[in-house]
């Protein structure tokens, strides 16, 4: 190929200085594009830097002191967790203060639930690097101390409270890597209101099955319970360390422990020794679902589980030992409270309801737990406790998956201090009331009520402080009438208990001994209406049918035999019942027996007793006014009406007018009798006085004879 011309190298030259020309209008042009739209750059690189810090896990394991004071150094440790493939080169640990004092709880939930790639993390206080790379899965301890002249926090009477606290984690001085948020604690002064806080410990046991019932029992058993670690034992390990902490106690399950050995009796006594000197409730027997019977309307049955539990406190009581319980206070297991709860409530004479944590705002800066409930019945008092106090002591990694026992510590700190200052308006008084199948870790809980006790703005308090308080019930939004609860049992077979019981103690009226014929049907009927079988239905619902079927047959044993035929030739007659009785104990019966047609006619019998074991004619009086073939039906009653037996039916042919035909011929024939003779005199002679008939003028003729006379008398 030939060399291009001039003239060619000419136009080559100014086509490339144009297209240079136009690359350098352009580009700027594209970078101010970019500078002016930069959303998809900044969610590229906020998602980036996102993934990098959740690369290492940070975990805050001490603040001290907890509760800051001017001129004290702060030191914070925590736990970096490496949770990437990869090493990270130059692990540091920077404490960073958020000085600007949060103001309600809302702004203290804003603080925590800042991305832990948002910007507000505060001002870096201090920092210290660790001393070798963190290898993948390794995790690293390090101290970070801010001295007191770097809190930069004033000292003034007003400042005290919480402030935002955070530990942030880099590789090297700048990239963020991880984060966890928490709370300084600021004290100035001591001179502040308190907010108290009353902890509601619940001492409830495993679903019962009741005897009989051949289901193996869900989850662990009470030996397991009382076991070190187990929830039970849990419970008592708190109430013993804090004399304020307040125990709801299922009589049915402090019974059921009395009675065991080995572990389980260990741990009756130590509840025994526990109870000396506390609050302490008495649940009703067997802590039965208030909302399964509020459903079902069967305030009978709550009626029969209080009044156990008020014989069972009144009996421990009165043989001497130290246990002084409340029967007035009831526990709604939520997940929240409806009206009907609380109506029920009411009726069964209950001064209090303690109420679902659920049914409480988590960010109620009013914050008491006290609350009024009014019903038709009257007012009692509603204990709303604090969901999220709730929470921080029963299960703090549902709030924030790296909670640690100091983390949990400072945020309860911080909530109280915000209602300390609220207090202004009233004494703030919140309730924490630990869920029944909580599994409390008494180190956490223990280390929260310490805290509580030394900040300068709160203290725990008994429950008698809260339910005694004659004022400052909260105003809050009505309860909802009705609330759907899927877990709680279904109101049709709540009646089917309601109902086999209330059948069963009519008829245990009948008998001499009653109470021998009802033991042990309060226990079963109350087994299945526990809160602990909401979390097994298909089983509850076995022992649901056993039950009922157990509880109707006790009423199987009084039997009216079957009549025959019966013939009536009489208007008034009787029909005599043979009633046997099965029952261990003599029952007094009455039969009582109905025509299917109105020309028979009954009454019920006079009241018989049977013998036990043996039997007896029940007679019945009938009455007929025609003829007629008629079925009866006939059924062994109690005194009041109450059936006691299965119905038996028989037929009775009534010929009333049979007795009476009879008697109308024998009357009809004895006036013919009269009526002939008379008829018979009258033809065949006449009185004296009338004369007599002569024969005319014949020798030797003589009157007839002359009825009631004789011609000489007449002469």
């Amino acid at each position: 190929m030939s060399a291009p011309t001039p003239r060619v190298r000419a136009h080559l030259l100014a086509a490339i200085v144009a297209l240079l020309a136009l690359t350098a209008l352009t580009v700027p042009s594209a970078a101010l594009a970019t500078d002016r739209s930069p959303t998809p750059a900044s969610t590229a690189a906020s998602t980036a830097e996102e993934e990098a810090a959740s690369d290492v896990r940070v975990q805050i394991t001490e603040v001290n002191p907890g509760v800051l004071r001017p001129g004290q150094d702060l030191v914070v440790r925590a736990r970096l967790t490496n949770r990437t493939g990869e090493v990270i080169e130059n692990p540091r640990a920077v404490v960073r203060l958020e000085r600007l004092r949060p103001g309600t709880r809302a702004d203290l939930q804003t603080w925590l639930d800042e991305p832990v790639d948002g910007r507000r993390a505060g001002e870096a206080a201090a920092a210290v690097a660790a001393e070798a790379p963190l290898a993948p899965g390794a995790s690293v301890d390090l101290t970070v101390t801010v001295p007191a002249d770097a809190v930069g926090l004033l000292d003034r009477p007003d400042t005290w409270g919480a402030r935002g606290l955070a530990v942030e984690a880099t590789d090297g001085p700048r990239a963020r890597v991880g984060l966890q948020r928490t709370f300084a604690l600021w004290a100035t002064t001591d001179d502040v209101a308190q907010a108290r806080v009353s902890v509601l410990a619940p001492v409830v046991g495993p679903a019962v099955v009741p005897a009989g019932v051949e289901v193996a029992p869900p989850g662990p058993t009470l030996t397991e319970l009382v076991q070190p670690g187990g929830r039970l034992a849990s419970v008592l390990e708190i109430a013993r360390a804090h004399p304020d902490v307040a125990l709801a106690v299922d009589p049915a399950l402090a019974a059921q422990a009395a009675a065991g050995s080995g572990a389980v009796a260990a741990w009756s006594e130590e509840l025994r020794a526990a109870a000396v000197g506390r609050d302490l409730i008495a649940l009703p027997w067997s802590d039965p679902d208030l909302v399964a019977l509020a459903h079902a309307d069967a305030a009978d049955l709550l009626d029969v589980a209080t009044s156990a539990s008020d014989a069972a406190t009144g009996e421990v009581v009165a043989s001497g030992q130290p246990l002084a319980a409340r029967t007035d206070v009831l526990w709604a297991p939520g997940p929240a409270t409806d009206q009907a709860t609380a109506d029920l409530a009411a009726r069964s004479g209950a001064a209090a309801l303690v109420l679902a944590p659920d049914d409480q705002p988590s960010q109620d800066d009013a914050g008491g737990a006290r609350t009024s409930l009014s019903t038709p019945s009257g007012t009692l008092v509603g204990l709303a406790p604090d969901a999220t106090l709730t929470s921080l002591l029963s299960d703090p990694t549902s709030l924030d998956p790296d909670a640690t026992r100091t983390t949990v510590v400072q945020r309860v700190l911080a909530e109280l201090s915000v209602l300390a200052r609220g207090s202004a308006e009233g004494l703030q008084h919140v309730l924490v009331a630990l869920p029944r199948d909580a599994e409390p870790d008494p180190a956490l809980v223990d280390a929260v009520l310490d805290a509580v006790q030394g900040a300068p703005w709160s203290r725990t308090a008994p429950m008698t402080a809260l339910l005694g308080a004659s004022a400052g019930d909260d105003e809050r939004d009505a309860l909802p009438q009705l609330t759907d609860v899927p877990a709680a049992l279904e109101a049709a077979e709540v009646r089917r208990l309601a109902d086999a019981r209330r059948a069963t103690l009519g008829f245990a009226q009948v008998t001499e001994d009653p109470t021998a014929l009802l033991a042990g049907v309060d226990e079963a009927v109350l087994a299945p209406l526990a809160v602990a079988w909401r979390a097994e239905p298909t089983v509850r619902q076995e022992i649901v049918d056993t039950v009922v079927t157990a509880v109707d047959e006790r009423r199987f044993g009084l039997v009216l035999a079957q009549p025959s035929t019966q013939n009536l030739v009489s208007a008034d007659s009787e029909v005599r019942f043979s009633v046997r009785n099965d029952l261990p104990t003599a029952a007094t019966v009455r039969v009582q027996a109905t025509p299917r047609k109105a020309c028979l006619s009954t009454g019920p019998s006079e009241d018989v007793q049977v013998a036990a074991g043996g039997e007896a004619v029940v007679p019945v009086a009938v009455h007929a006014i025609a003829n007629c073939e008629v079925v009866v039906e006939a059924v062994l009653t109690a005194a009041d009406g109450s059936p006691l037996s299965t119905p038996v039916t028989f037929v009775v042919r009534a010929s009333p007018t049979v007795e009476s035909v009879g008697t109308a011929v024998v009357g009809v024939l004895l006036a013919v009798g009269l009526v002939l003779g008379v008829g018979r005199t009258v033809r065949r002679g006449q009185s004296a006085r009338r004369g007599a008939r002569l024969v005319h003028d014949d020798e030797g003729t003589r009157p007839l004879p002359v009825l009631g006379g004789t011609p000489e008398d007449e002469a």
